[in-house]
């Protein structure tokens, strides 16, 4: 078992310092290239006894076809894992707001999914989009936005995870600085699954939907936001 962990970890790594994703060509290569390690895996294990003082005068032969398949085991893990990373990050990737769309007014409707952070003009959140209401797009729209909320006007509301609103809001594609020895923005926010960041930008007409969102990841967020009025007050 830590053989095949292993080795699925490597693929992953492996996965995360190339340049691109693998195409068709290149997929078709690695399931066979996993069908064939498994197979022989089983094969050369197949009623193998451990290596131990107790087997002393195995055949160079038997000791060749376990090593072989341990050997097997770990390419197939690895080939497995380079094959599950690179279907996420394919998954991921396939989400990304339309070019068009960027800083013009869009209106969405959602929960907010994490505990906001507040700052000293407004606060920032992750929001759990589930309906876009504007034109249909070409490609998946994201599911998960950073968004920001300054307060103007008026201060800002109760931003409660799990509570869903209606909003008018300005996105862009998320990037950032590649500075060396710098923390990777636009890396980061895409382990995160964020494929899109922007700003509320009409403020004075988001709209509070009744029924807020359930599930463990907001039950989860619920508890920090009470643990933090807590320790505020």
């Amino acid at each position: 078992m830590r053989a095949m962990w292993c080795g699925f970890a490597l693929g992953v790594i492996v996965l995360q310092r190339q340049a691109a994703l693998p195409g068709w060509g290149a997929w078709v290569a690695l399931v066979l290239a996993t069908v064939l390690g498994a197979t022989w895996a089983a094969w050369a294990l197949r009623g193998a006894a451990p290596v131990d003082e107790s087997h002393v005068g195995l055949s160079c032969g038997r000791r060749w076809r376990m090593a072989s398949g341990w050997a097997a085991v770990w390419f197939a893990a690895a080939c497995a894992g380079f094959g599950y990373a690179a279907w996420r990050a394919e998954t991921r990737l396939a989400e990304a707001l339309p070019a068009a769309w960027q800083a013009r007014n869009i209106a969405i409707s959602g929960y907010i999914s994490s505990l906001p952070s507040y700052g000293a003009n407004g606060a920032s959140f992750l929001f759990r989009v589930e309906s876009w209401e504007t034109h249909k797009a070409a490609t998946a729209l994201p599911h998960l936005i950073q968004l920001s909320w300054v307060a103007r006007e008026a201060p800002l509301p109760p931003l409660v995870p799990g509570a869903r609103w209606r909003l008018a809001v300005r996105l862009k594609r998320p990037h950032g600085n590649g500075n060396f020895r710098l923390r990777d923005t636009q890396a980061a926010l895409l382990a995160r699954g964020v494929r899109a960041t922007g700003y509320v930008s009409d403020p004075g007409h988001a709209v509070r939907l009744p029924v807020d969102a359930t599930g463990v990841g907001v039950g989860i967020e619920r508890a920090r936001a009470a643990l933090r009025a807590r320790i505020d007050a």
